[in-house]
């Protein structure tokens, strides 16, 4: 058997070998592996017009910046693999002989944490450049929102966020809410308040005094927060087993609404644009109970930049459900009649949210 197809015998110092496995391995140099792993990237481009973003290593540092990816894109989930699966399938077997591939296939190398001999690799590409300066901001955002809020738009994204929603406002037109929404409250809380099922007050938004920090508002100001299904109204309140009276409304007034779903590929803006809406700044699942969520203080700070450039509602992905989605309406008016009407209610119980990979 010839020993080595690409390969070349390297000089002692640069000799390279799986040293945290047992032998015998054929010795490899940095450049070797290199090589190695450019034809093993142009192989999953070829295959699946993605490359490596995370591997057992890293996934969760991966997760924790683009939960929605995590959460929502079938691609990620679907496209995990053993590293060695995919080297015994591929035409590397067919380019490097069987003693280098024994050496090589440990020196498979994720691109996003640089680690080496992961058992599982995440093939994924974002629809964005520059995931790796998001992922940046993204965690000294968190660190300033929770440290010093007010000085956010000190920071660069912050910065380039808030223009470019002004851009989309200046091209932005009212349009009526076609599709019926729901919001739901708890059958326990409506109960204890005296409150009626069947009437459009109990669905309002509650007074300022019982407003605690949320996603898009702050504490003391209340917004209206409604899904695009019944069961989606129902999962958002956190409380799966407990039942909840769900209200189907309709919205009268026309709105201007900043959607962070359907963002158009290609449009002005729509690579910072989908990055913020698929990453921790917006979408973080609530962590726990308390009165000072730091995963929400930059959708907050989103919503602030939408009101002051004159949207009147934020469309956003459901973290509850994959195939959902809310709707915020930012200043709701004290006469919760002037803006819904009540079409009907129904009660259900919560469902536990959708499996997050």
């Amino acid at each position: 058997m010839v020993a080595r197809t690409l390969t070349n015998d390297p000089a002692g110092a640069e000799a390279q070998v799986p040293d945290w496995l047992m032998g015998p391995h054929l010795p490899v140099t940095q450049g070797d592996i290199e090589v190695f792993n450019d034809i093993l990237g142009d192989e999953i481009d070829s295959a699946y017009s993605s490359t490596i973003c995370c591997c057992d290593f890293c996934y969760a540092d991966f997760k924790k910046h683009w939960p929605d990816v995590a959460f929502r894109e079938m691609e990620f989930q679907t496209q995990a693999m053993e590293s060695w699966w995919f080297l015994e399938y591929s035409r590397m077997v067919d380019i490097y002989n069987p003693a280098e591939m024994s050496t090589l296939r440990h020196f498979v190398t994720c691109l996003r944490c640089g680690r080496v001999d992961s058992h599982n690799l995440w093939l994924y590409e974002h629809l964005f450049s520059d995931a790796d300066e998001i992922e940046e901001a993204a965690d000294e955002l968190l660190v300033l929102g929770s440290k010093t809020p007010f000085l956010m738009l000190e920071h660069q994204f912050a910065r380039r966020v808030l223009e470019q929603i002004k851009e989309m406002f200046a091209t932005a037109s009212r349009r009526s809410v076609s599709e019926a929404l729901y919001r739901a409250r708890l059958a326990a809380d409506v109960a204890r308040l005296g409150q009626n099922p069947a009437e459009l007050s109990t669905y309002a938004p509650p007074p300022a005094a019982f407003v605690g920090e949320g996603r898009f508002n702050h504490a003391g100001s209340p917004m209206l927060y409604a899904a695009s299904s019944p069961m989606v109204a129902a999962a958002e309140l956190g409380r799966p087993g407990d039942r909840a009276h769900v209200a189907e409304l309709r919205i009268g007034s026309e709105l201007l609404m900043l959607d962070l779903v359907d963002l158009e590929e290609g449009a002005t803006g729509f690579e910072l644009m989908k990055a913020l809406a698929s990453s921790a700044l917006l979408l973080a699942p609530n962590a726990g109970e308390g009165w000072l969520k730091k995963q929400y203080v930059f959708s907050r700070f989103v919503a602030d930049c939408a009101r002051a450039a004159g949207f009147d509602a934020i469309r956003y992905g459901s973290t509850k459900s994959v195939g959902g989605s809310n709707i915020v309406v930012l200043e709701p008016p004290d006469d919760f009649s002037a803006l819904a009407t009540l079409v009907g209610h129904q009660e259900l119980t919560g469902a536990e949210a959708d499996r997050r990979y």
